[in-house]
């Protein structure tokens, strides 16, 4: 969440949202045409459709067209031929001949006798299906039967109810072959896109159909019956059928409210443009958009955003290393941008010359602080050395013993200017580094060696002002000279310990000092009572360090700890040792701090 928010106020986000704002009109423009052109195309495409099925479906229309006019001529034909005793045979032989697309012609009676017909008149037809159903429902029909009673093949039947006297007298039927109607129809639109044609009565019963012995499930709706789609009027609707696949319907009347025609179509919506669909269609406006938008991005890109990213990383190595690296002759840099770097390099040839007259005057003055330590050093050394000739002239061992507490405590602050001068710099001193030279100069100075003592050691890197050095040098002088004092090996053991520990948590901004002795069996005899001398200075050096002091002793061991806080140093002060750059572009320390 944070990046995202990082990368929206970035100039990149933000010139890219501008542009794309700028472009969106265009692109929404040219969404809205190409989709309305999209909708034409798809409504001619219907209309299209809806006049191929009626083309089509012509020749069915026609044929059962003449077989409702030949049907309605021989229901006026039933009166005179009822007079002359049925005899039918020849003249319904002469209207076959004249219309060649009939296969049959026949008057029923209500009990299912052939009365009157173009062969076999006499025959019983009262078992058949289609009778019993003309008898219970009277009306207009036109069927398909699989097997005609007479013609013993397909025949599509067109049927007219005969009323005489207002009484339902039979009915007369006049069959088509199937085979001529169910013929292939020549209407396509390409080749890979053929039409398939339907024919189907008020019942919803299939007549024709021109799917070449396949089953015409493949070509009629799956969410909708034949039956729901009988109407009046003209209908195009898109639907799927049962493979799933989405095809385009065109429902035209033929005998309307009898006979009904669908054509089905593969569908693809507004094939337009050479042959693009609405998926390619609108993508084209949009990709438009996208490229308009990627050129303009582009063209910031370079001009802009490239030019100011260099002169970011040349501004942070700069920061980091002081070095200056001249720009890129790029002639396609805007002038603006050649202002600011130019601009840049003054800036940072200004701040190098003052950060030069800078390091020099701390230079200097770390010179002279050093020197102090030095001379005080000297001096204090100066003091021991007059103290030891007044020891010697002593008489009294009290004195003596007076005047050897005096030097060793005045050779303690020596040894820690000492220190500060070798080890450390004017700014920081490395307390550890302090600490173990305080530590290995004392234990030296002792009256053990090595084959006495046991020393362990362990200081962890820590950087304190001079003003925590000092009191915490003294403190931790005072606590070995004691510990030495009264140190002794362990019953059993020929080596007496003595522990010297530093421990600085990182980020905790405290420190801690661990002085720890091992304690002989019998106590070490002593030339007098202890004072309390130098417990009470390192109660008073802990004080000036606002620091805790914690005495833990047993039987075997002795520990002092002193827990201190670490003043925090500013990052804005610059070190005394500080890497500055010299012409030939290498960085150097300063040499006079190691002279």
């Amino acid at each position: 969440m944070a990046r995202l928010k990082e990368l929206r106020r970035s100039l990149t986000f933000r010139i890219a949202g501008l542009l794309a704002l700028a472009l969106l009109p265009v692109g929404l423009i040219s969404v809205v045409t190409t989709y309305q052109l999209l909708n034409k195309a798809d409504r001619e495409l219907r209309d299209g459709l809806l006049a191929l099925t009626s083309e089509a479906a012509a020749e069915q229309e026609a044929a059962v067209r003449s077989a409702t006019g030949v049907a309605k001529a021989f229901v006026g034909m039933i009166p005179v031929l009822r007079s002359t005793g049925f005899e039918c045979e020849e003249p319904l032989q002469n209207i076959l001949r004249d219309s060649p697309e009939l296969s049959f012609l026949g008057y029923v009676a209500n009990d299912g006798t052939l009365l009157c017909a173009s062969a076999d008149q006499g025959s019983d037809l009262s078992d058949r299906p289609l009778h019993k159903e003309f008898v219970e429902n009277p009306g207009p029909r036109v069927k398909f039967n699989a097997m005609g009673a007479i013609s013993k093949t397909a025949v599509v039947i067109v049927s007219l109810p005969v009323i005489s006297d207002g009484a339902y007298d039979g009915y007369v039927t006049a069959s088509l072959p199937h085979r001529q109607l169910n013929r292939p129809t020549p209407g396509t639109v390409g080749r890979e896109r053929p039409l398939e044609l339907i024919t189907f009565n008020a019942e919803g019963e299939v007549l024709t159909s021109t799917a070449n012995g396949d089953r015409e499930e493949r070509f009629l709706p799956s969410n909708r019956s034949l039956s729901a789609l009988v109407s009046g009027e003209e209908a195009t609707f898109v639907a799927r059928v049962a493979s799933g696949e989405e095809r385009l319907f065109a429902l035209s009347p033929i005998v309307p409210g009898q006979v009904f025609a669908l054509g089905s179509w593969e569908y693809r919506r507004g094939p337009m443009f050479g042959g693009l669909g609405i998926g390619s269609s609108l993508l084209f406006p949009l990709l438009m958009w996208v490229v308009s938008l990627l050129v303009a991005f582009f063209a910031v890109q370079r001009m802009v955003i490239k030019p100011t990213r260099n002169l970011r990383a040349r501004m942070l190595q700069f920061m980091r290393s002081r070095r200056l690296v001249e720009p890129n002759n790029d002639p396609s840099i805007p002038t603006e941008i050649r202002d600011m770097e130019e601009t840049w390099m003054r800036l940072a040839e200004n701040i190098l010359h003052d950060e030069a007259e800078l390091y020099d005057t701390i230079h200097q003055r770390t010179v002279l602080l050093k020197e102090v330590h030095h001379r005080v050093k000297n001096n204090l050394q100066l003091i021991v050395s007059l103290v030891g000739m007044k020891m010697r002239k002593a008489k009294s061992p009290a004195v003596k013993l007076a005047l050897s507490n005096v030097q060793q405590r005045v050779m303690s602050i020596a040894r820690v200017h000492q220190n500060l001068y070798e080890t450390s710099t004017a700014e920081r001193v490395r307390a550890g580094e302090l600490l173990d030279a305080i530590t290995g100069q004392i234990v030296a100075a002792a009256s053990q060696g090595e084959e006495e003592l046991d020393l362990e050691t362990r200081f962890d890197d820590c950087e304190v002002y001079p003003d925590q050095a000092v009191p915490l040098s003294l403190a931790v002088s005072e606590l070995i000279t004691n510990a030495l004092k009264h140190i002794g090996p362990l019953e059993g053991e020929k080596k007496a310990r003595l522990e010297v520990s530093l421990n600085c948590e990182e980020g905790s901004g405290h420190g801690q000092v661990k002085v720890c002795n091992t304690l002989p069996p019998e106590p070490v005899p002593q030339v007098e009572d202890s004072t309390g001398l130098g417990e009470q200075l390192v109660r008073a050096f802990s004080s000036q360090m606002e620091a805790a002091v914690h005495r833990e002793e047993t039987d075997t061991h002795y520990t002092v700890i002193i827990d201190f806080p670490i003043q925090g140093f500013d990052d804005n002060i610059v070190p005394s040792d500080h890497v500055i750059p010299v012409s030939s572009g290498t960085p150097r320390r300063d040499r006079a701090l190691s002279s």
